[in-house]
């Protein structure tokens, strides 16, 4: 199998000797779909890569000092892309890793024909994503792909969406907020056909799920259904109070 883009990948193991050993079989029978990109000993100095790195696969043991590899996963920020696969010489292990969300369990010392499989089914779940487009609506239903699973939204069902930083949080009526690695703006877009309304940079409401608007002289508020709190500029209430009467809310 060969691909035009080779998946980067790291590993994190306190024993030199299982690095140099993974290392060596990805370097000589995978290297034309996975590159090796770094090595660490410390799972602290790894957290710091990933941080300031895109990677697609993380090659992690659990038992390392420190930081154990589970103290590692849940370190890693949920926007973090990398593919989890855990490399361990303890099959008890195994439940509490799926757990964690990991993509695979490797048992040590790891063959060929595991990285093999591993690598076979990456491509398999990538291929299957990729059926699955953000950017098509259909039949109100919004899709959000993350790393873990591909989500299916009701768009009727959401509440409002708030930007964090170059994320967005998606809240829908039952009380579930879904995280999205799109930026607020490509909601925007992908929306504009129906009721939402941008209240400032951070907030993007459904007009449909407001449950009132106080009129202060100055800004304003919206309450939603489920009881959130969003203010309303003075610049923007009159154009907001101008879209709420255009969809019929008042």
């Amino acid at each position: 199998m060969s691909t035009d883009y080779k998946k980067k990948c790291i590993i994190v193991d306190d024993d030199p000797q299982n690095i140099a050993i993974l290392e060596h079989i990805c370097n000589e029978f995978f290297s034309n779909e996975i590159e090796i990109i770094n090595t660490f000993s410390i799972a602290t100095e790894a957290l710091k890569f990933i941080n300031s790195e895109k990677i697609d696969i993380i090659f992690l043991d659990i038992e390392m000092p420190v930081l154990s590899g589970f103290e590692l996963i849940s370190a890693i920020p949920e926007q973090s892309k990398a593919k989890i696969i855990i490399v361990s010489a303890h099959d008890q292990y195994a439940l509490k890793a799926f757990r964690h969300s990991v993509f695979d369990f490797l048992k040590k010392p790891v063959s060929i024909a595991d990285i093999r499989e591993c690598l076979n089914k990456i491509e398999k779940q990538t291929s299957s994503n990729s059926h699955f487009n953000e950017h098509e609506i259909s039949d109100n239903i919004l899709v959000v792909n993350r790393q873990d699973k591909t989500i299916f939204i009701d768009i009727t069902q959401i509440l409002r969406m708030e930007a964090a930083g170059s994320y967005t949080d998606i809240y829908l009526e039952d009380g579930t907020k879904i995280n999205s690695t799109k930026k607020m703006n490509y909601y925007e877009t992908i929306l504009s056909k129906h009721p939402f309304y941008k209240l400032h940079r951070s907030h993007f409401v459904n007009l449909n799920k407001i449950r009132e608007i106080i009129k202060n002289e100055g800004d304003g508020m919206v309450v939603m259904q489920d009881g959130s709190k969003i203010e309303i500029s003075r610049a923007k209430k009159d154009e907001f109070l101008r879209s709420i009467i255009k969809d019929k809310k008042l």
